[in-house]
């Protein structure tokens, strides 16, 4: 630990045990020595767990026409220096002494991590930057702005010293289009999931029907299709329970049953004793989402295998997730076909297959842990921030 470099991070997306790039930085920095970390963002949640470092609340002038219909045109405008930005005198007095030895953000906001770039290299600091989401795709612009913006992106990506690319995908498509070459880091799941016994898989909750999880946001494409499946539960005799900060059918409905959202730990836990088996489903591409998914990684997905539950994916074949599932036969039970007769025939062979029940769950956790184990994971992240910023800074 010894050899961590003092830590400035930069960044809208900030450890806190909240949800999606906030939630996988937490975990990658919570055993990082927190005198060594300072962070300059968004102003945390409150609700929210953070490190025990110190936190320093950055907005962003006229942020908030990003939540209005204004929205790609206040990006494109902020752009082209035509509405107020961060500057680097706005960092410096957030310091308050902390000497940053190294630099991280996570590239979801340009303004933010713009600004994260702009610092390390006037200050000639290493940059870190982690890639979950296509830039270009997370932030629309108007076409007249495209080609700036896609500058900007590779500015940024091929000044960092280390690239933290979400999958062998996300680190391909950005080595092409950025001409940079990355590393990959996937998403980091929660420590402590304990696998479910595997005969709780033998016996189905309620008999006669299979009863699916799904946990995680419904934005993205996820949602519309889950809308298109609530007919198809029917017919195959399927419950959904919907564990989510978003409801998403604001009707009442006797196969979706929404549970809300909790923390991770508790989720989980619900889970296994409310469900059967847990669900991956990607919309297809009449929705548009085909080249974000094509290269971004669910983070819901390792954390499925280590319940210890069958795991169903439903999507395209270019679908990262499904890519994963596809490869690993054993551990997932996959439909790549547009098709609610495809749908039904796997939730029937799952309903029906105490053996593949049994089966699916138990090849579920062993290729979760050869996968994705946190403890892996986290130490590739330190390991890549010892190197690249010790020898910045001797």
């Amino acid at each position: 630990m010894n050899e961590l470099p003092n830590l400035l991070i930069i960044s809208e997306v900030i450890p806190q045990a909240a949800y999606a790039g906030s939630l996988l930085l937490y975990r990658l920095l919570k055993s990082y020595p927190q005198d060594r970390i300072l962070v300059i963002g968004k102003p945390p949640l409150p609700e929210y767990k953070l490190l025990s470092c110190e936190y320093k609340s950055l907005n962003l002038p006229c942020e908030r026409l990003n939540r209005t219909r204004f929205s790609r045109l206040a990006r494109s405008l902020r752009s082209f220096v035509f509405m107020p930005d961060f500057t680097i005198a706005s960092v410096n007095l957030k310091l308050r002494g902390f000497k940053a030895d190294a630099v991280l953000c996570v590239m979801q906001t340009q303004p933010y991590y713009y600004l994260a770039y702009r610092y390390a290299k006037t200050k000639n600091l290493p940059l870190f930057v982690v890639i979950h989401d296509l830039p270009e795709a997370f932030e629309p612009v108007y076409p007249w702005m495209l080609e700036r913006q896609l500058n900007r992106n590779i500015e940024v990506y091929k000044y960092a010293k280390k690239r933290f690319c979400v999958s062998p995908q996300m680190r391909d498509y950005l080595g092409e289009t950025y001409k940079a070459f990355g590393d990959v880091l996937y998403p980091i799941p929660a420590e402590g999931i304990t696998p479910r016994p595997e005969s709780e898989s033998l016996k189905l909750k309620e008999e006669g029907v299979l009863t699916i999880g799904y946990a995680g946001s419904l934005w993205g494409g996820y949602g519309e299709q889950l809308k298109h499946m609530v007919s198809v539960f029917k017919d195959a005799g399927v419950k959904l329970r919907l564990y989510s900060y978003e409801s998403f059918f604001p009707e009442p409905s006797d196969e979706v049953i929404y549970r809300g959202y909790a923390p991770a730990e508790e989720t989980w836990a619900r889970v296994k004793a409310e469900c059967d088996a847990v669900i991956l489903f990607y919309s297809w591409p009449e929705y548009g989402y085909d080249k974000n998914y094509s290269v971004h990684f669910p983070s819901k997905l390792p954390e499925y295998l280590a319940l210890g539950m069958p795991v169903l994916i439903f999507g395209p074949e270019y679908a990262t997730g499904v890519k994963w599932g596809l490869s690993n036969s054993g551990a997932a039970l996959v439909v790549t076909e547009n098709n609610p007769e495809s749908w039904i025939d796997a939730f029937n062979k799952l309903k029906e297959s105490a053996d593949l029940r049994q089966s699916l769950s138990r090849n579920a956790v062993f290729a979760g842990k050869r996968d994705f184990a946190p403890e892996a994971i986290r130490q590739q992240f330190l390991d890549s921030l010892k190197e690249a910023g010790v020898t910045e800074t001797t």
